[in-house]
Parts: C-alpha cells; structure tokens; sequence
C-alpha cells in the first residue's frame, strides 16, 4: 500500500483525465511508481514525461543516462526507481558489476572514458551542488557543453523520480536484478 493513493480515472477532474489519456496512449506509467504522485498534478506529470522522452533521444548514450538515474536514485536512497533503473540498465547494456559498484558507493571500472566522465561530474554535482574548475574543466573536455547541460537535466529528472517514490510509498519489485543497499 502507497501513503498517496492511486487515482482512479473516474476520480479525476478533466485536467487529470486529458494527461491520464494521453500517457497511457504513449504506453507511459499510469497508476503505479512515482507516476502514482504524479496523476494529481496534470502539469507536473506532463513536465516529467516530456522529460523522459528527452532523455530517450539526447547526446547522451543510454547507458551514460542510466548511469546517471542510478547515482541520483541512490543518493535519495530511493529503493522503487533503483530497482525500475537496474532492470532498464542492464537493458540498455549497462554491465550488472557496474550498477551494483554504484551501488556500493564505489566508482566502477568503466570501459569507456565518456562513461567515466558521466559517473565523476554527476558524482561532483550530487555531492557538491556544483563542479569545480577541475571537474569542469575535465568534464568539458570530455564531454562538452551540450552533454554537460543534459546530464544537469537528468539529473533533475531522476530527482523528481526519486522524491515522487520516497514521498508515494512504493515499493520495490523484490525480484528485480537489484535492490538498493542502505
């Protein structure tokens, strides 16, 4: 049982019902996850599913998003998206020694250099607010300012996930790849 709970369709005013339909006509999250918080404010939900889409075609690889949504979701310490995150990492490739490195808290081994960048400035920007000179310097270098702009941004996203599902209540899939570590 969530702490918010689920709308139904015939509860919702025509705001609700509009985005309601046209989320589940995208094949998007209706009544479960942090979508469960999101029915009751039309804009917010609209404003996090564009959001998502974005991320699903920006200059950021897959799995370089990924990487991204499992450090913010971990930081939260929001166990519902960590295990959703897991589940969509290792379906875009990302390595399972990987995802559970983060979860761990240890910086994992990356084959890629690009990767390795994503993981040290989300890693700066979690536990600073910001990048040093250093950190930008390093991460404009390899990254430049376009994929530095849209991994501020996924970050963003994955923080609403993660705030959404802490403050809903929902629980993690107990046979998902991963479950979040305290």
């Amino acid at each position: 049982m969530t702490r918010i709970p689920v709308l139904d369709r015939s509860e919702m005013d025509a705001d609700q019902e509009a985005t309601y339909d046209k989320v589940a006509q995208n094949n998007a999250r209706v009544g479960f996850g942090p979508a469960i918080g999101y029915a009751y404010s039309p804009g917010v939900w609209q404003t996090h599913n564009q959001s998502s889409s974005h991320l699903l075609d920006c200059s950021l690889t897959n799995s370089q998003v990924r990487i991204i949504s499992l450090m913010t979701v971990r930081f939260w310490r929001a166990a519902y998206p960590w295990s959703a995150q897991a589940k969509t990492g290792l379906n875009a490739g990302l390595p399972i020694d990987i995802i559970e490195a983060i979860n761990d808290g240890r910086q994992p081994d990356f084959e890629n250099f690009e990767d390795a960048a994503v993981y040290l400035a989300t890693k700066e920007l979690l536990e600073s607010g910001n990048l040093s000179d250093e950190g930008f310097s390093a991460a404009e270098k390899k990254l430049g300012y376009k994929r530095i702009v849209e991994l501020v941004g996924a970050i963003g996203h994955f923080c609403t996930t993660a705030l959404m599902a802490n403050v809903v209540g929902v629980k993690p899939d107990p046979h998902a790849p991963s479950q979040l570590k305290e």
